[in-house]
């Protein structure tokens, strides 16, 4: 989200309420709602602290309101557009860090305030749904459904990569993304297959095992609440170990999100690994897509975790590196069965991939839908264009 100029300091400029949610939303991307202070929003616009109060009562009433204009500019936007796809790219590019900004940052907020959120977005899927059941009046209910959280999906994606193009060319591709899943013929998704990495509670001595039932309870607890919201002594107490027992496995609660993290890493690299086995980078490809699909859908907190508890790993720039390494071999994979395919192309449609089986791992009813796994691939196989 980029920061209009702000005016002198002393002035008091009309538009200064857009100016200060502007500065906030890309404060609140680039280092984190947790590391950003009134102060610093502030100084962003050239205000003291005590005029910024005067429009927002606090740091989570200005979250909301960066995430709240910018559903409903988009919404806006939309209603009565005759090129929906193309309107939505274009304006999903003018906030760019909304996807991090609803995924990552806004588990900062109280419920209530969360959910005074949740009703635009849910607004924006059901009319999105609406649209697609006029045109394709062969979609079921669940269909539109499904569908329409995979176009805002592959939208918001863009706030999980850095690709920069020409801004007709980069609207061009996101409508030819979103267009094809508009498209896509999910009668015929494949049937569910197992997937190739499963994390299973282990079956050594007892201290591994009370382990192992102190690591579940940590990714739950953080997947529900985030890991500010959870003190160590909750997490013994949903695993049955109490007191300093807990320090016998893990020093800190740091140390329960690190390993908790690598160890999806770990898992998501096994696929990675076996579907290299394959014999052509199609096949290889499709195998990923595959593993990654059923990774995600049978361990969804641990896929929370990974999105959203990243900046508070003690190791993050390593785990950014090991999910930087793994959508790299994606994107390499992709380029050798596509060679007419650009790096930026290839990272845009990798990331959109990525991000829609991300959210609807994460989101119980689509997560519950019949057939999801399957429909998942399909929906995979378009958004990559093979």
């Amino acid at each position: 989200m980029a920061v209009p100029t702000s005016p002198p300091r002393g002035t008091r400029p009309r538009n200064r309420r857009a100016l200060i949610v502007a500065a906030a939303g890309d404060l609140f991307v680039r280092d984190g709602y947790s590391r950003v202070a009134m102060s610093d929003i502030a100084e962003a616009v050239a205000i003291g602290p005590s005029a910024l109060y005067r429009h927002f009562r606090g740091k989570q009433e200005l979250l909301g309101a960066v995430v709240l204009d910018a559903f409903t500019t988009i919404r806006e936007a939309v209603d009565g557009s005759a090129d929906v796809c193309g309107t939505l790219a274009d304006t999903v590019l003018d906030h760019r860090g909304l996807g991090v900004l609803w995924q990552r940052e806004c588990r900062h907020l109280d419920p209530d305030e969360r959910e005074k959120l949740v009703a635009p977005l849910v607004g924006l899927a059901s009319w999105l749904a609406g649209v697609l059941r006029d045109r394709r009046r062969e979609l079921t209910a669940e269909e539109s459904g499904l569908l329409a959280w995979t176009v805002l999906g592959a939208l918001m994606s863009v706030s999980f990569q850095r690709v920069e193009l020409p801004r007709e060319e980069y609207v061009g591709l996101l409508r030819e993304v979103v267009t094809a899943v508009v498209d896509v013929d999910l009668s015929g998704a494949p049937a569910a297959v197992a997937s190739a990495a499963v994390v299973s509670a282990s079956s050594g001595p007892d201290s591994d095992s009370r382990r192992e039932v102190l690591l579940d309870a940590a990714i739950r607890l953080f997947a529900e609440r985030g890991f500010d919201g959870v003190a160590i002594e909750e997490i013994g107490a949903a695993a049955g170990i109490a007191g300093p027992s807990i320090y016998h496995h893990f020093a800190s609660k740091h140390e329960l999100l690190l390993t908790a993290m690598l160890d999806g890493a770990e898992q998501l690299n096994l696929g990675l690994a076996k579907a290299l086995e394959q014999p052509s980078p199609d096949a290889a490809l499709r195998e990923l897509l595959g593993s990654y699909v059923g990774y995600s859908l049978t361990h969804h907190a641990v896929v929370e975790v990974l999105v959203a508890e990243v900046a508070h790993a003690p190791e993050r720039h390593r785990m950014r590196q090991a999910q930087h390494d793994y959508i790299a071999a994606w994107v390499r994979l992709l380029r050798e069965t596509r060679p007419d395919m650009g790096p930026q192309e290839a990272r845009v449609r990798v990331q959109a991939v990525l991000t829609v089986v991300n959210d609807v791992s994460r989101t119980p009813h689509l997560r519950a839908l019949p057939g999801i796994d399957g429909r998942l691939r399909t929906l995979g196989v378009t958004l990559l264009a093979l």
